[in-house]
């Protein structure tokens, strides 16, 4: 009987004391569920942030796309001003050279500008031996004594080594009417003492011109730019020829 009672009395202390492992776990539930409380809190503190920082984002591109869109339209009201001003001067450029040729204030290099008795009929390239630049400046256009319409470019040719080369030329300039016709250059070139003067007619030369009084020599093909040629390899050397050919511009 004695021995019944203490068997009972253990057994019901027993089932009163929770299993050590049970409490262990529950324990590292609990601290797991803070750990889970706080990581949630802070991913709701990212995400805040998050939000805080796309409202920046999306207000600093607004202002980005303003600031872009009012320098687009200064740009485009600036290079409009540009272009006017621009165009005005050059205008005035070309009133200020028309009247500088048309009043005969401009230097001038060739021969004289008067009604000859010949004129070539074929594609032609003259070479003015005979009236070199006679000081550094600028050419700003051209005259000549024409019989039919044609085209003209004209070329600058520097002395080098002994060989002419072709340094500059103008682009093609339509002459549309006979006897005597002044034109400008679309650019201005600079020019040098010494240098050549060269006349490339692609359809027919039609500038009258003498033997006998001059030294411009020719060819019948053209030189382009960059290239060059010896003066003795160039025609007429026994014709004299001097054509109503010349140059204009602003010389030292």
């Amino acid at each position: 009987m004695r021995f019944t009672i203490i068997v009972l009395t253990l057994l019901l202390m027993a089932g009163c004391q929770t299993p050590p492992d049970v409490k262990q776990l529950s324990d590292e539930k609990q601290a797991l569920q803070h750990e889970l409380d706080l990581t949630q809190q802070q991913l709701a503190n990212i995400e805040i942030q998050r939000k805080q920082l796309q409202d920046q984002l999306d207000e600093s591109r607004n202002v980005i796309a303003v600031l872009s869109s009012e320098k687009s339209a200064r740009v485009s009201e600036s290079s409009s001003l540009r272009g006017q001003v621009r165009r005005f001067v050059q205008l005035e450029i070309d009133e200020l050279k028309a009247f500088l040729v048309n009043s005969d204030l401009l230097d001038y290099v060739g021969g004289e500008l008067v009604r000859r008795k010949l004129y070539d009929q074929k594609p032609i390239l003259m070479i003015d031996l005979d009236h070199k630049v006679p000081r550094p400046g600028i050419l700003t256009g051209f005259g000549g004594y024409f019989v039919k319409p044609t085209t003209i470019v004209v070329k600058v040719l520097r002395p080098i080594k002994g060989r002419l080369v072709v340094i500059w030329e103008s682009s093609p300039r339509d002459i549309k009417k006979s006897g005597l016709v002044k034109g400008n250059f679309t650019v201005s070139v600079g020019v040098e003492k010494g240098d050549v003067l060269g006349y490339w007619f692609s359809k027919s030369g039609n500038v009258t011109f003498d033997k006998g009084t001059g030294n411009t020599r020719y060819l019948a093909n053209d030189l382009p730019l960059g290239s060059s040629i010896s003066p003795s390899s160039l025609y007429g050397a026994d014709d004299k020829r001097a054509y109503s050919l010349g140059v204009f511009g602003l010389l030292k």
